[in-house]
């Protein structure tokens, strides 16, 4: 029974593991896993963890503190919990030392089979070392050094290991036989055992199946439970020993220990879970790229996440991971560079005016030589080359128009001013993902321009229709437009848009007919001033004046828009009454508005002087009177009879004053829009 640890607590469990071993001649060329198995629950951190260990020793390595001339190591003990109970365990290994001169077993006193002397429960072996690793024979100084408590322990079980790989130079029989004589030993002590199968993660069928015949031999059925681990994956390693602890303590509730391959997916989902949080630690603290390992480690090292990552991984496997990550991070910069690169080029392609029409997807090596020809390919495009950063002509280089220039009236604005930073380099013209970026460019452009050709199509198709009139809705006139191909290639939306435009068009069309219609009638509604000039205008006025005007069609082309058209009609009546310049249907070319600012702008005095010339406003109008004169000349250009009217009514004194010229400007427009139709 397990006894309680008197150091520390928890029930003290001393396990001895055996096996098969012995020369290359008995076991193969390879052991059966005794020692990693021991490893790995003794040391479970990764960087602990040696696939590596041999038992063909020298003399000197065989007589020291370690080996310490037995044949078994001792491995040190390990505190673990299982459903709330600790225990204690005290690891021992049973195996056969192999002197590397002549290659037999050492021979230590009373020389006994090794499936005899490996089931002793009575170990003793004054100032025995742990075993750490093979590389601490000969320099046990710089490991660890914990000697076997009190030299001696007993044993309270066994942990046999039956390897169920395939091993060149063993056959199924003899491990079968080896094995089989152990565990009769145990038995006959009345010890508990578990076989331990090991490393099934490279398992062959006969090596399980010879292993599960084994324990159902009549001599073992039912006394001997087997589990499945994997010591390279730590499957199932923990739950073996936690089993051979409970059968030593003859718990009557013991673990259930699940095949291999169902561990090895729990195993498989523990780690992708640490994986997981390591990974998104390292993304939210590592976003700089150029951040080196041993900076980051030390800052990290106390997150619960990376711990334990360390501990499954290894601080090996922490920085591939991490090496990884800053890869990605590198990537990412240059893969964020690039699409701002390539985000750039639709718009230089577009504004470089490649044709479009004829091109294939497959042409863009030909469009790259157009582009490395094309007389604005500078300003676009850079070439990696660097400039002198004190050159004073560095901006002009970088585009052929300087930010601060400026365009004189008329001038074609033919480059976009780019920093040698805002061009695209050309090497990213040699990309896949440029082609890419090309092929939708050219679709979007080619779907582009038959879309445009189809609206077009449309719009000319609404003018020569008759039966689309100010006001009338889209949906008015659909069932008349379906069937036409310009009207079925479009979307509702462009249909939409296209009809809204045209209507735009005809309502400002329609209501400058109106405007017209109005002056035309323009006695008409002088007639209503001169009858009632300060009344008020009534309905019965309203109703004579569209008696008059309702049968023309310009009048009849706002039937649909009714408030407008009132709208306009009331405005003019307004505007006739009291004429003002907001309310002027000549709207923003106004006289009133326009005469002013051309006088102020055009005709100024001219002086004579340095100091007049720096005070001088704009240059004077070439058609000025001299720098004494107050004085211009008017000439007003009409029609028919508006010029005798004019010259009828205009004051003696000519040329007029300036303070004068919009009266009379005045007089004769409100002359002639008296007489516009009584010439």
């Amino acid at each position: 029974m397990a006894k309680k640890s008197e150091n520390v607590g928890g029930k003290l469990v001393t396990v001895s593991v055996v096996g098969l071993s012995g020369t290359e001649k008995e076991k193969g060329q390879l052991g059966v896993g005794k020692s990693c198995l021991c490893n790995r629950f003794v040391r479970t951190n990764a960087d602990d963890y040696n696939v590596d260990h041999i038992s063909v020793l020298s003399q000197s390595d065989f007589s020291g503190r370690v080996v310490n001339n037995d044949h078994f190591l001792y491995w040190g003990g390990v505190q673990k919990e299982n459903d709330d109970q600790e225990y204690r365990f005290e690891v021992i290994e049973q195996t056969e030392f192999v002197d590397d001169a002549c290659f037999q077993p050492f021979k230590v006193g009373k020389t006994e089979p090794y499936v005899k002397r490996c089931v002793a429960t009575k170990i003793q072996s004054a100032e025995k070392l742990m075993y750490v690793c093979k590389n601490q024979l000969g320099i046990e100084k710089e490991y660890e050094q914990r000697l076997m408590p009190d030299g001696k322990m007993t044993v309270d079980g066994f942990m046999c290991v039956y390897d169920v790989s395939l091993v060149p130079g063993r056959t199924w029989e003899k491990q079968n036989e080896i094995t089989a004589a152990i565990l009769q030993n145990i038995l006959k002590l009345k010890k508990p055992v578990v076989l331990v199968t090991s490393k099934n993660d490279e398992s062959c069928e006969q090596g399980v199946r010879e292993a599960e015949r084994l324990v159902q031999r009549k001599e073992f059925k039912g006394s001997i439970p087997i589990v499945e681990t994997s010591s390279h994956d730590n499957v199932n390693v923990d739950q073996a020993f936690f089993l051979l602890a409970q059968m030593i303590d003859k718990t009557k509730a013991r673990i259930k220990v699940a095949n291999y391959a169902e561990a090895l997916r729990i195993r498989r989902e523990t780690l992708d879970f640490v994986t997981e949080a390591f990974t998104q630690l390292i993304r939210i603290h590592v976003q700089d790229h150029k951040e080196m390992w041993s900076a980051a480690s030390k800052r990290l090292s106390h997150f619960p996440e990376w711990i334990k990552f360390v501990q499954q991984f290894g601080n090996d496997g922490t920085q591939v991971v991490y090496r990884r990550h800053i890869r990605r991070l590198k990537e990412e910069r240059s893969a964020k560079k690039l699409r701002k690169q390539l985000a750039k080029l639709p718009q230089a392609l577009s504004r470089m005016n490649l044709p479009t029409e004829d091109l294939q997807e497959s042409d863009w090596a030909m469009v790259v030589r157009q582009l490395r020809t094309h007389r604005d390919f500078p300003v676009y495009f850079s070439e990696g080359r660097t400039r002198d950063s004190g050159s004073g002509s560095g901006s002009e280089l970088d585009s052929p128009l300087a930010t601060d220039a400026t365009l004189r009236l008329g001038d074609r604005v033919r480059y976009q001013t780019l920093g040698q930073s805002q061009k695209i380099p050309y090497e990213i013209l040699e990309t896949n993902e440029a082609a890419a970026v090309f092929k939708t460019f050219l679709h979007e452009a080619q779907e582009e321009q038959r879309n445009y050709e189809w609206c077009q199509q449309f719009k000319r198709l609404l003018e020569e229709t008759g039966y689309v009139t100010p006001g009338k809705q889209l949906s008015e006139v659909r069932v008349l437009l379906m069937g036409r191909e310009c009207y079925e290639a479009l979307t509702e939306e462009q249909q939409q848009r296209v009809y809204d435009q045209h209507q735009r068009q005809i309502q400002r069309r329609a209501k400058h007919n109106l405007q017209e219609l109005l002056l035309e009638h323009a006695d008409l509604f002088y007639h209503f001033k001169s009858i009632s000039p300060t009344g008020t205008i009534t309905q019965e006025d309203i109703k004579e004046i569209t008696d008059v005007l309702q049968d023309d069609f310009r009048y009849k082309m706002l039937d649909r828009m009714e408030q407008d058209r009132k709208l306009m009609l009331f405005q003019h009546l307004g505007f006739v009454h009291c004429p003002m310049r907001e309310h002027c249907p000549a709207g923003s070319n106004c006289l009133d508005a326009t005469l002013p600012v051309i006088l102020n702008t055009r005709v100024g005095s001219l002086t004579s002087g340095s100091e007049s010339q720096c005070q001088a406003g704009p240059p004077a109008a070439p058609w000025a009177l001299t720098t004494d004169s107050n004085q211009i000349n008017v000439i007003i250009l009409g029609y028919r009879s508006i010029m005798s009217y004019s010259h009828t009514h205009a004051p003696e004194t000519t040329p007029c004053r300036a303070n004068t010229v919009t009266c009379v400007a005045r007089a004769c427009l409100l002359s002639a829009y008296k007489m516009r139709f009584n010439t």
